[in-house]
């Protein structure tokens, strides 16, 4: 997955730019200063995707500092951040351009500071299973970890039960706590301001929020703003996913709110039911059917540095009404998926097959009820594998089912370790499928519904099997498939670790996407480790 949507770095003369500025940072170590110009000088910016362009022309205004080259310096940063609006580094190297020390000066120690970025919450708690709430505590460790001077920014409002921190977090958080008598829109807005002020970011990522996430973004305005989607939030202001009805089938919707506003408000209206209470207590505090609303929307989008989101599908539904869009999947933890290689265990051959349903089953997106009509099908003629929930079992009663009870993210890898098979059997549009991406992190095949970001994340016949969504009787296909082929299971299990290590583990997606987009950790007035 490319971080710019529209940039394509598998071109030869492409893949050569990137290596060498790479390599910049070396050979300056070194004192090449002359020959890394030179060598970069050498591309032709204009046979370069903007966004490799861009890292050319910024790591070139290094060198022209380096070497003294004040005015060239500053073309090359403008002629950056002409390539690429939505990349604030080049800005910040003009910034320090011309406000550092006569150039010729010695360089010192406290020259250098670290890349400042805010995370702004409003729904985040902590611990939490739900997947935008793990993707944010995540994005903020490893942030910080890398280097990067992190201030994540969560609001508490204890009587709608944000902002509920019960264990401690590893990565600087900061509460901004509210009353009942100040939980209004513009105080709301006023209090994050003033705590983006003091910091002074460099960059934003507005996070877990629904229909508030413009709101917020008007609190950030002046800041390089991230808008960060973990679903389809202010594409549908429903439930996130476009799901219309769930029986007698699950129905999706095709509109989307940057293109159809009024429809969306009117769905909104007809269908409640559909929408949770904090759903329809955050639409209220946004101001969700008031004329100001659209306008905050459109504009939220359109003046955004950039709308990081984890599928294509949802990148194409942004395009038209933003400027740039990063398509920056989940990441995760490989200290959670331990296993590097699949010999360490004794092949299972013993029967029950195991399938394992990681989710809860009253959660009607989740498709429980389908994978049960399955499994029902399957049992009426074979008997040779078990059901395995990590809910506590409620009022379903099957010879097959086993219940586990909630677990926690540091037992969930265990139980797929254990399983043989993970189910997905989702019935909307999910934008990534934690679920799935975990199961390949430890080495278990998967099958999934061939809707939302599944197919995008799950490799048909690959990594995984895919089924059509609310489909009993195809996904009880699938199952059968891999009950019935043990090899096809250790294949398919094996191509999905692999393809776990390579596109969602936290250290990739922090040098494919994060650093080309916030720029490096440290920065230093006189010096750049690495433009992007």
């Amino acid at each position: 997955m490319s971080t710019l949507v529209d940039a394509d770095v598998g071109d030869e003369s492409e893949q050569r730019a990137v290596s060498a500025c790479r390599e910049a940072a070396r050979l300056v170590a070194c004192g090449e200063l002359a020959t890394v110009r030179e060598s970069l000088a050498g591309f032709d910016l204009s046979a370069l995707s903007p966004s490799v362009a861009a890292r050319v022309a910024n790591e070139l205004g290094v060198m022209d500092v380096l070497l003294g080259n004040r005015e060239s310096a500053r073309s090359e940063f403008l002629r950056a951040r002409a390539l690429r609006p939505d990349w604030h580094l080049p800005g910040v190297n003009l910034w320090r351009l011309e406000e550092s020390a006569p150039v010729g000066s010695p360089p010192n120690a406290d020259d250098a500071r670290r890349t400042k970025v805010a995370i702004v919450s409003l729904l985040f708690n902590w611990p939490s299973t739900g997947g935008g709430t793990v993707h944010t505590a995540e994005t903020a460790r490893f942030l910080h970890r890398d280097g990067y001077d992190v201030r994540h920014l969560s609001i508490r409002f204890d009587p709608w039960g944000l902002g509920q921190v019960k264990e401690p977090v590893d990565w600087p958080l900061q509460q901004i706590t509210f009353s009942e008598a100040d939980w209004h829109l513009a105080t709301v807005q006023e209090r994050v301001r003033t705590e983006l002020d003091a910091f002074h970011p460099d960059a934003v990522i507005v996070t877990d929020s629904w229909s508030m996430k413009p709101r917020l973004a008007e609190a950030c305005r002046g800041y390089p703003t991230y808008l960060r989607l973990a679903a389809q939030e202010c594409l549908c202001p429903l439930n996130n996913v476009r799901l219309l009805e769930v029986l007698p089938e699950p129905v999706s919707c095709p509109r989307n709110q940057l293109a159809t506003a009024e429809g969306c408000q009117r769905c909104v209206a007809a269908r409640q039911h559909l929408s949770g209470s904090l759903h329809q207590l955050e639409r209220e505090l946004a101001g969700f059917v008031t004329p100001e609303y659209e306008t905050s929307l459109r504009r939220a989008f359109a003046d955004a540095a950039g709308v990081l989101v984890v599928n294509p599908l949802i990148a194409e539904l942004c395009k038209p009404y933003s400027r740039a869009v990063h398509v920056i999947p989940s990441g995760f933890d490989p200290a959670r998926f331990p296993w590097t290689d699949f010999r360490d265990e004794v092949a299972n051959t013993a029967t029950p097959t195991t399938l394992l349903f990681a989710g809860l089953p009253q959660e009607a997106m989740k498709g429980f009820p389908v994978l049960l009509e399955a499994c029902r099908q399957l049992w009426s003629r074979r008997q040779d594998f078990r059901l395995q929930v990590t809910a506590e079992p409620g009022d379903v009663h099957e010879p097959f089912c086993e219940f586990l009870g909630w677990q926690s993210q540091d037992d969930l890898p265990r139980r797929m370790r254990a399983a043989d098979v993970v189910v997905c059997p989702t019935i909307a549009e999910e934008a990534l499928g934690r679920t799935a991406v975990e199961a390949m992190g430890a080495w278990r095949p998967v099958v999934a519904s061939r809707i939302g970001g599944l197919p995008f994340t799950v490799l048909d016949e690959a990594t995984g099997l895919l089924c059509r969504p609310g489909d009993a009787a195809d996904l009880a296909r699938q199952l059968g498939r891999l009950l019935d082929d043990a090899d096809l299971r250790e294949r398919l299990g094996r191509c999905g670790r692999r393809r776990f290590e390579s596109e969602f583990t936290w250290p990739v997606i922090l040098e494919r996407d994060y650093r080309p987009l916030l720029g490096p950790a440290v920065v230093s007035h006189h010096s750049e480790q690495e433009a992007g």
